[in-house]
């Protein structure tokens, strides 16, 4: 069917309403480009609608027209060749067979002889992406300054791969994907030529298959007719498709959303053993999380089947943001899908996924709660007490803060080890400072004499440092001695020890317990003690 329904001109292409209204205009005021470039995914009319340019810059309607036409009359010599394919001034060229320089060449050579019984010679170069790079730098200058009665035209799926000189010099026309409802009219046309019956959704659910692209909606039909002995049912379209059942994914979807785990997978076991792939079911619960986003904005959508948008608008009622990540976890599954040993083990994890993920509650939704909960404790005179509650749950949480911040030069001499520390940061003894946080044990301290323990691999010369700043701060000569005893911890590991301490304080307050009921995988990276003063 799909070679047979063909359009044989201008009238007969269906989705490409821009593109034929900028042909009507460029043939009937003579202003035709010498280059084209056709791009759309397949199936759209690429070629037939190169081939068709072809006719319509050659139709001489026996002999009555003079000029191109938009109105192909596909009785005329030219026209009757050109559907044949054996005119000899239209020349096909596989891109994909021949993709070197070589090919190239010989059409350049071509090139400067006139058409033999033609209008324009036109070259129609088909998968032109695959090109070679010579092979596009040989074609630059012919392509940009053809002769008069020459004619190209490109036609490709993949156009970011065309370098941006090619598309430069040519008119590109980007043939759209047919919409539903205007390939459903032309299957219904075609099945009423062909004397097949059919039900409505069987033509529906064909469409919705071939994604957009004719040819594929023309070949499904083409196989439904032949199976079905031109009697097309629905139920049999769907086990075509691998659709069958498609209710059990409805079913599976709401389950999940439900959380009802065990049953979502009892029925997930049900849909692999009537032979539909994981990845199939996987890719049909991601359609149907799209519908339900969809219907969930605008209400109704006329591309769904009514009893369809029932079931969908059922879905879409859970909430917008439960849907969402219902489809990032699907499309996260799908990649997993590709790379898993067992498909069937990884889509019963998705399952899983899916219904665990159904508790996690919506951000939003929680810190409104949480906001709520604070105005209910506000609103019965317990300001107060919260108050008192948080201020003794932060009392001992405060963040080290380093000594520099309290610069005591007037210090003349340190009474404690800390004051030594901070000693060392007020007379940029910075280096040194660090030195000793990370690698120093206390054991005793008096005022010109400490006993420290080093760190394992730290250098000695520590020692030396300290007594050498110590004495040019404070004009005073400092006894530093070194002891296997254990000593305190370092500075820094108190410093880790309080931390942690405050991070508990913290997750044991009301407010913040609720949070990690909610995130148990949340974490405390940082405290700030904030002066609200």
């Amino acid at each position: 069917m799909a070679r047979k329904y063909r359009p044989n001109d201008f009238s007969e292409l269906i989705g490409q309403d821009t593109l034929v209204k900028t042909f009507k205009n460029s043939l009937n005021n003579g202003r035709m480009a010498h280059a084209f470039l056709l791009t759309g995914i397949r199936g759209v009319g690429k070629t037939t609608t190169a081939r068709i340019i072809a006719k319509a810059l050659n139709c001489i309607s026996d002999g009555n027209k003079k000029e191109p036409t938009f109105e192909i009359c596909n009785e005329c010599s030219p026209c009757k060749s050109i559907n044949n394919g054996n005119f000899l001034d239209v020349i096909e060229v596989d891109a994909a067979s021949r993709t070197g320089v070589d090919g190239i060449r010989e059409i350049i050579d071509s090139v400067m002889y006139s058409p033999n019984n033609a209008r324009y010679k036109v070259y129609i170069i088909d998968e032109v992406h695959m090109l070679s790079n010579a092979a596009f730098n040989a074609l630059l200058k012919t392509l940009e300054e053809p002769p008069q009665n020459v004619k190209f035209i490109f036609a490709t799926t993949e156009i970011k791969k065309i370098p941006a000189t090619i598309i430069s010099r040519c008119q590109k026309f980007d043939l759209q994907r047919v919409d539903i409802e205007t390939l459903t009219n032309h299957l219904n046309r075609i099945c009423k030529a062909e004397n097949i019956s059919y039900e409505n959704d069987s033509i529906y659910q064909i469409c919705k298959a071939s994604e957009g692209s004719v040819r594929d909606a023309l070949s499904l039909l083409d196989q439904a007719a032949s199976l079905c002995q031109d009697n097309i049912k629905d139920e049999i379209v769907l086990s075509m498709l691998g659709l069958n059942g498609y209710e059990k994914n409805l079913e599976l979807f709401e389950l999940c959303l439900l959380n009802k785990c065990e049953e979502a997978l009892v029925v997930y076991d049900d849909i692999v053993q009537n032979g539909i792939q994981p990845v199939q079911i996987i890719s049909n619960l991601l359609e149907i999380s799209h519908l339900a986003s969809r219907l969930n904005i605008i209400k109704f959508d006329p591309n769904i089947t009514e009893a369809l948008q029932v079931s969908i608008s059922k879905i879409s009622s859970h909430g917008l943001p439960k849907i969402v990540k219902f489809w990032q976890i699907l499309i996260k599954s799908v990649e997993e899908l590709r790379y898993a040993p067992n498909e069937q083990q990884a889509g019963s994890m998705a399952i899983i996924k899916l219904c665990y993920g159904s508790l996690m509650p919506d951000p939003s939704e929680f810190l409104e709660k949480i906001s709520n909960q604070t105005k209910d404790n506000l609103n019965n005179n317990n300001t107060n007490s919260v108050k008192s509650n948080i201020e003794n749950d932060f009392k001992e949480v405060k963040r080290f803060e380093s000594p520099a911040k309290d610069k005591t030069k007037n210090i003349d001499f340190p009474k404690t080890f800390e004051e030594v520390l901070n000693l060392l940061l007020v007379n940029k003894e910075a280096l040194l400072h660090a030195q000793i946080i990370n690698n120093v044990h206390l054991i005793s301290y008096s005022e010109g004499s400490i006993k420290i323990r080093l760190k394992d691999n730290t250098d000695s010369e520590i020692l030396k440092k300290l007594s050498s700043a110590l004495e040019n701060i404070t004009k005073t000569k400092w006894l530093v001695s070194q002891s296997e005893e254990e000593g305190e911890k370092t500075f820094v590991e108190k410093q880790n020890s309080e931390l942690d301490k405050s991070k508990e304080q913290i997750k044991s307050n009301p407010h913040f317990a609720e949070v990690f009921k909610h995130f148990p995988q949340a974490e405390i990276t940082s405290i700030e003690d904030k002066d609200t003063s």
